[in-house]
């Protein structure tokens, strides 16, 4: 995916002629990377605190917050009251905005699951006795159309366990199926006409999103064809893991 991304980048680069910048010297390398590498130390601390179980993902958004006001404020001295202030104010905003879509997303999954749709959608997939891609195929497309509505805990709470029987059942691999899941719902936040990421974005930086669309679609077009790689061939996704000990009696 991210060899992907970088052939998108450089295609849209080389056509539209950007400014290169000058090479740096491997003589300045150890003064930028001892510059860098405070900030640098923001993943280390997330995923550190993570998988050693000291805090959730979802805390480790208010540790990173906490990590950058540290840097930011008392090791680099580049943040005043003041425009601490302002950076509050503009989170606030960009809060509320998030938010309220997310209000509404969690309205629209009390409507689905009142109406019964979960359970509906699980006898219709159950009756068409699919094979494995075509079960897969469907999965993408219901997820891809959900996610553009839903938000991804809805996806995951209420859709997922209804699809898990009958992953099991055809023997589609639980790894395999989950991934796909995931890289769908990723899709999803930034697929129109709402995708949760696009307006995350616009009430971050005020870009409309119809201008982030038609800047993004060839990331978009990108990301679906590598969804349909690893539909078709589950290696891209298993390999790894199997090479790992995944599987293995």
């Amino acid at each position: 995916m991210a060899f992907l991304m970088m052939v998108v980048v450089h295609f849209i680069a080389v056509k539209r002629n950007m400014p290169r910048e000058d090479k740096i010297p491997l003589s300045e390398w150890p003064a930028i990377v001892f510059r860098g590498a405070l900030p640098l130390s923001m993943p280390i601390v997330l995923l550190g605190g993570i998988y050693s179980g000291v805090f959730t993902p979802t805390e480790a958004a208010a540790v990173a917050a906490f990590h950058a006001l540290v840097l930011a404020g008392v090791v680099y001295r580049a943040l005043t009251w003041r425009t601490f202030w302002g950076v509050v104010l503009e989170s606030t905003r960009g809060s509320a905005v998030i938010t309220m879509i997310l209000a509404g997303s969690f309205m629209l999954n009390y409507a689905f699951t009142a109406e019964g749709v979960p359970q509906a959608m699980a006898q219709w997939v159950d009756s068409m006795h699919l094979s494995q891609i075509k079960f897969l195929l469907l999965v993408n497309v219901m997820f891809l159309v959900l996610g553009c509505f839903l938000d991804v805990s809805v996806l995951l709470l209420v859709f997922v366990p209804m699809l898990l029987p009958a992953a099991k059942l055809l023997g589609v691999d639980l790894v395999h199926f989950g991934v796909l899941v995931v890289l769908n719902m990723m899709i999803g936040l930034i697929h129109p006409p709402f995708g949760m990421l696009l307006f995350v974005t616009k009430a971050l930086t005020g870009i409309p999103i119809g201008e982030m669309m038609k800047e993004g679609w060839h990331f978009l077009v990108m990301l679906l064809l590598l969804l349909l790689a690893m539909t078709f061939f589950p290696q891209i996704v298993l390999w790894l893991p199997q090479t790992m000990g995944y599987g293995a009696k």
